[in-house]
């Protein structure tokens, strides 16, 4: 039997329907919202009701996120980190929220980071992250310490900021965060120093002097196995707020790969 040739009515009807489907694959494209990045966040004693709420605003109002909100006990069972790509702990007291945690919820966010999530820090997520005696209750999971010890009351107020590659100051708000120093951690990479402070604070009633706190790192990077952390020892989410830096440096820690020594300033804060 003779093939049946194809009419141009037919191949006309064809092509109608791939322009069709192609058509509402792009449609479909355009619509398509964005994963949106879930973030879990600790509430809890010890935790800045200030730097908390700042920071959830911060997210929500930059749109992509999914932010939970938990307590220490979320951590603890494990359930907090379901699902999450990122954990925040903001401001506060480091120690008083290492130690709600527990050795479990600690553990927790150890293993979270080193299969792959984001950890930022600020101040005392920050001190939280850093190395310490036993009784302060830290992750421990940036090779750093507190360049004063326990030597940490310096007081309030904005700080500039020297950010590398950059040369115009970055200004944030100031409240006893820590001044970030290398400490020897076994398996750990030295940070990468993204910022340092100009700006001296100091309290001499509280055994801080001038002089101690210039050069010091304020905002680092680094790498915990296979999970980015980044850490602020001022906070950008109170006045003089920077939001926007909170919001790029979390999407920065949910993005895996490498921190390189010359890693700098717009490789993680560019818009």
């Amino acid at each position: 039997m003779t093939p049946r040739r194809s009419t141009r009515l037919e191949r006309w009807t064809c092509l109608t329907a791939l322009t069709a489907l192609a058509a509402a694959a792009l449609a479909g494209a355009a619509f398509a919202q964005p994963e949106r990045v879930r973030v879990v966040v600790l509430e809890a004693r010890g935790v800045g009701p200030t730097a908390l709420r700042t920071a959830v605003e911060a997210y929500e109002a930059a749109g992509g996120f999914e932010v939970r909100v938990v307590g220490p006990e979320a951590f603890r069972d494990g359930s907090a980190l379901e699902g999450a790509r990122a954990v925040l702990f903001t401001g506060g007291r480091g120690s008083v929220q290492g130690q709600l945690l527990g050795e479990e919820g600690r553990a927790r966010v150890r293993r979270f980071v080193a299969d792959g999530g984001g950890y930022v820090g600020i101040c005392a997520g920050a001190y939280l992250a850093m190395q310490g005696p036993a009784e302060f209750h830290k992750i421990g999971i940036v090779a750093a310490e507190n360049a004063t010890g326990e030597r940490w009351r310096r007081g309030t107020r904005a700080a500039a900021l020297r950010a590398r590659g950059e040369t115009a100051p970055v200004v944030l708000h100031y409240e006893n965060g820590p001044l970030i120093a290398p400490a020897r951690a076994a398996g750990l990479a030295p940070f990468v120093p993204l910022a340092t402070f100009e700006t001296d604070v100091h309290w001499p009633r509280y055994d801080t002097h001038p002089g101690e706190m210039p050069g010091t790192a304020a905002v680092v990077a680094a790498r915990y196995r296979e999970g980015r952390v980044l850490l602020f020892s001022p906070n950008p989410t109170m006045d003089p707020a920077r939001p926007e830096l909170l919001v790029q440096a979390t999407r920065w820690v949910v993005t895996r790969g490498a921190v390189p020594s010359r890693l700098a300033w717009r490789d993680v804060f560019a818009p």
